[in-house]
C-alpha cells in the first residue's frame, strides 16, 4: 500500500518506520526541514526526559549525557531518517488532499520556490504536531512586533522590560532564564498558583524569584491591552499599566484545524480534539488517520514524544486488517 504521511516530527518518521517495515511504500511530507516543529524550541533546551524515552525505531540516542539536549536530538532524527532509508520530502507543503480511501490526491507547493505537483496515496496519516499555531489571546496589540509567541534565548532580552504570559513549563523558564542573563521580567498568570506539571525544580524556582520580588508576580491576572512601550493587566480587580519592550506570549498551542476542517476530519470545537476510532487512529473520513500530539487537541500535557512515538505500531496493524478486509 501506498501511504503519504503529512508531517516528519518523531510521529511521523516513527510511524514511517513501523509501515515501511510492514513492507507499505511510505513518503513524508513536511513543508519545513524535519523535525521543523523542533527547530522553534529554545536553543539551549535540555530534554526532561531520558535519552531511552526519545528513541524511536530502535535505533539508540548516542549521545555522553542523560538527557539530550535540542541540538542532540534534531541530529538523531536526520540520522534516524539516513538509517531507515526514509523517504522524506522536505519543504514540499501539502495544500490540499481530494479524492478517497484507496486514490487519494495529495496538492503540493515546494518551498520556496512555489513549484506546485500532485502525488497520489492509498491512504494519509496527518502528524503536523500543534506547534505552528499559538493560542491567542485576542487583545489589542498582540499583532505589535515586539509581540512573540515563541521564546529562542535570553540575549535580546538583556537589560529590557520583559512580559512573559503563562505559567507553565515554557513561561516559567523562559522567565527564569532571562531574569538570570539581566532582563526586568514581569509574568501574568490566569491562576492563583503555577500547575504541578511544572518541573519540580522549576515550580520552586519561579516561586522563589516571585517571592523575593526579583521576578514581579501577577497570580492571577490577564493581560487586557499591549502598546508600543508598556502594557496593561487586570489584577485583583485593577487594570496596571507598566513599563514594557517584549512580550512573550507562551500561552500554549493548538492543531491545524483549519487543515483538518479541509481534509473532512471532525473535532471538538472547544478542545479541538479529533474525531478518532481509539483502537485504528482512524478519522472519521476513511483512510485518514492522524497520530502524535494533535490527537490531544489543545490539551498539550496529555501526549509527548515519549507516548506519541508508538502510535505508528497501532497505524500499522489497522492498515494491515484494511487491507485484509479488501483481499476478502
Amino acid at each position: 500500500m501506498k501511504i503519504a504521511i503529512i508531517g516528519a516530527g518523531p510521529a511521523g518518521l516513527a510511524t514511517a518506520d513501523h509501515l515501511q517495515n510492514a513492507g507499505h511504500e511510505v513518503v513524508l511530507y513536511d513543508k519545513g526541514p524535519i523535525a521543523g516543529n523542533i527547530t522553534r524550541y529554545p536553543y539551549y533546551m535540555t530534554w526532561f526526559s531520558t535519552k531511552e524515552l526519545l528513541e524511536i525505531g530502535g535505533v539508540p540516542l548516542t549521545i555522553p549525557a542523560d538527557k539530550p539536549t535540542r541540538r542532540d536530538y534534531l541530529n538523531y532524527l536526520t540520522r534516524f531518517v539516513e538509517t531507515k532509508k526514509l523517504k522524506v520530502r522536505t519543504y514540499h507543503e501539502v495544500l490540499d488532499v481530494t479524492g478517497e480511501q484507496g486514490d487519494f490526491r495529495l496538492q503540493l507547493e515546494k518551498k520556496p520556490m512555489g513549484e506546485r505537483s500532485e502525488e497520489s496515496a492509498e491512504a494519509i496519516i496527518v502528524a503536523i504536531g500543534a506547534y505552528d499555531h499559538p493560542q491567542m489571546l485576542g487583545i489589542p496589540g498582540e499583532d505589535l512586533p515586539k509581540v512573540s509567541h515563541y521564546y529562542k534565548e535570553p540575549h535580546p532580552y538583556h537589560d529590557r522590560d520583559v512580559l512573559v504570559i503563562g505559567g507553565r513549563n515554557s513561561a516559567a523558564e523562559a522567565a527564569l532564564e532571562i531574569w538570570r542573563n539581566g532582563g526586568r521580567v514581569t509574568l501574568s498568570y490566569p491562576r492563583d498558583t503555577f500547575p504541578d506539571s511544572v518541573k519540580y525544580w522549576v515550580k520552586p524556582d519561579i516561586e522563589n524569584r516571585i517571592k523575593a520580588g526579583e521576578i514581579t508576580g501577577y497570580l492571577p491576572s490577564e493581560v487586557v491591552s499591549i502598546q508600543n512601550d508598556s502594557a496593561t493587566i487586570r489584577y485583583r480587580g485593577e487594570e496596571i499599566a507598566f513599563p514594557n519592550d517584549f512580550v512573550l506570549a507562551l500561552t500554549g498551542y493548538q492543531p491545524d484545524i483549519d487543515f483538518l476542517a479541509q481534509l473532512g476530519v471532525e473535532f471538538d470545537p472547544e478542545t479541538k480534539r479529533p474525531n478518532l476510532d481509539p483502537d485504528t487512529y482512524e478519522t472519521n473520513v476513511p483512510g485518514i488517520y492522524i497520530v502524535g500530539v494533535i490527537q490531544a487537541g489543545n490539551i498539550s500535557s496529555e501526549i509527548f514524544i515519549e507516548n506519541s512515538r508508538h502510535h505508528g505500531e497501532v497505524i500499522a496493524r489497522a492498515v494491515a486488517e484494511t487491507k485484509a478486509e479488501v483481499v476478502v
